[in-house]
């Protein structure tokens, strides 16, 4: 695999990242303060309802940067010409699709809201946040070439950077004029912007991209991509509905002000998303290429080495956000915007879930096993979405949080390394979930000595803060390093890590 690319990758999207969300952090701290909280619930409602609106998309995006791996490989300009003029047409039907569809949806906004309060240009508001989302998909069709090749760092470089100057100039808005409509306003230039100078970017890095050459796919390539977009687009249904339904559901059942809360876990769980998921993401193209140049019993011993550091990983990230999250919530933006410990454990074990999720997802997609578990999303959607409902009435949010972890256990846990086993690596996946098993009790066991270390401390909130960070710093780690370090997967970890750094 390509390590020195993937690290490289890796290194730039944290760095990045963490600029742009830190400013972003400010931005949402300053939003809470100078507009009322149902304000701030408005924009975690209309991100959820244009996630949904998102699927529309099919999934082209990820059969597109899959069906590009091999031409890139092989340096073949034309088909990767063909592959973009392609997508182009389709991106662009998307986006009058979303588009359309949302606009019908603008007088339906009332009926979404638990009791409505009365924002003067609610619907205005939507409409930009609509626009905005439509804006990317006249352009992102170039950019799929970045992330094929191995080079997601020049994507997040751009849009994280061009975040934080949009970012920076929201802050000045909301501190001089207390306007949410200009707030808003902002986001359509710089988004434009961003994405005019990524197809830049592309035309420089590929100059095919300004051919005047117009190859065409083949029928068969044509009825390959539509298979697998069908297949991608019901895993679409299963994401969107597993991460973008919960607001959705709070907005009718509670109304904004739980929104606004719930929003608050979300930015801090997106922050770590977003490193995380961001540094997982560059694994693909990397997985695709080493898959496609060793042997099967290669790609799978890559496959338990990493799938051990992700294991790792979320338990470190689920025991530091379990035990921090709410003491700095209440330093920032203040004990109204707190759930319940209860809540926030369940909100940490889905997180959890998901987490160690990533890396057989990530075998999957770049292995092409899109197809094998086509109904799985479906499935798991209808389960979400009939126990979060029916479970609301009753217990609130508690309910809506345990329809997602109900439906994950029930259907993605144990369907997606059985199809990545069963069609990929063609073995059983007895000793996959004996380890796992293991992994499992390691980390709760990190976990709850962490919580009960941090038990004796009844300090004043920032020392507490810091006491427990340290806390979940050394202990969760320790435990797991203490537990493996005599594996096989330490071990090639460590490698893999070691000679990155090296090259």
């Amino acid at each position: 695999m390509r390590a020195k690319l993937f690290f490289k990758n890796s290194f730039i999207i944290v760095v990045t990242k963490l600029l742009c969300y830190f400013v972003d952090f400010i931005c949402r701290t300053v939003l809470i303060h100078t507009v009322s909280m149902e304000y701030v619930g408005v924009t975690g409602l209309f991100s959820n309802i244009l996630s949904v609106l998102s699927l529309s998309e099919l999934g082209f995006g990820t059969v597109l940067v899959y069906a590009m791996y091999a031409p890139i490989a092989q340096k073949d300009e034309d088909k990767l010409l063909a592959l973009t003029n392609f997508y182009k047409k389709a991106y662009r039907l998307v986006a009058f699709g979303i588009g359309g569809i949302g606009i019908c949806l603008t007088p339906f906004l009332p009926y979404i809201i638990n009791d409505c309060p009365d924002l003067p240009g609610l619907s205005v508001f939507y409409l930009l946040y609509l626009a905005n989302t439509v804006i990317s998909y006249f352009f992102v069709y170039r950019q799929s070439l970045f992330l094929a090749d191995q080079k997601l760092y020049i994507t997040n470089s751009y849009y994280n950077l061009i975040r934080v100057i949009r970012c920076m100039v929201q802050i000045v808005i909301l501190v001089t004029t207390h306007s949410f409509m200009l707030y808003l306003l902002v986001l359509l230039p710089f988004t434009l912007l961003s994405n005019v100078l990524l197809s830049r970017r592309a035309q420089k890095e590929y100059p095919f991209l300004g051919s005047d050459r117009h190859p065409v796919l083949d029928p068969a390539e044509k009825k390959s991509i539509f298979k697998n977009v069908y297949a991608m687009f019901n895993h679409h249904v299963g994401s969107t509905v597993l991460n973008s339904t919960d607001n959705l559901l709070i907005s009718f059942f509670l109304g904004l002000t739980a929104v606004s809360q719930n929003e608050s876990y979300n930015l801090v769980l997106n922050l770590l998303r977003s490193f995380i998921f961001s540094a997982l993401g560059s694994l693909n193209s990397g997985i695709g290429n080493y898959h496609a140049t060793h042997s099967k019993d290669e790609t799978h011993t890559l496959f338990e080495t990493l799938h051990f550091g992700g294991f790792w990983l979320f338990t470190f990230c689920t025991a530091s956000f379990f035990l921090l999250i709410n003491p700095f919530i209440i330093l920032v933006w203040g004990e109204q915007f707190l759930f319940p410990v209860p809540v926030v454990l369940l909100i940490s074990i889905n997180f959890f879930i998901v987490g160690i999720r990533q890396i057989p997802l990530a075998f999957k997609e770049s292995m092409g096993l899109l197809y094998q578990d086509r109904y799985k999303p479906i499935i798991e959607s209808v389960i979400n979405l009939i126990i979060s409902i029916l479970m609301a009435k009753t217990l609130g949010i508690t309910g809506i949080f345990l329809g997602t972890f109900v439906s994950m256990v029930s259907t993605s846990l144990w369907v997606e390394p059985y199809v990545l086993f069963h069609y990929g690596f063609q073995r059983s996946t007895k000793a996959f979930w004996l380890k796992n098993i293991r992994y499992i009790f390691v980390g709760s066991i990190s976990i709850a000595l962490t919580w009960l270390c941090t038990l004796p401390f009844d300090l004043p909130i920032i020392t507490l803060l810091i006491v427990r960070g340290i806390i979940c710093l050394i202990v969760p780690n320790l435990v797991f390093a203490g537990f493996s370090f005599r594996t096989a997967e330490f071990h090639r970890l460590f490698d893999i890590i070691r000679q990155a750094i090296k090259k």
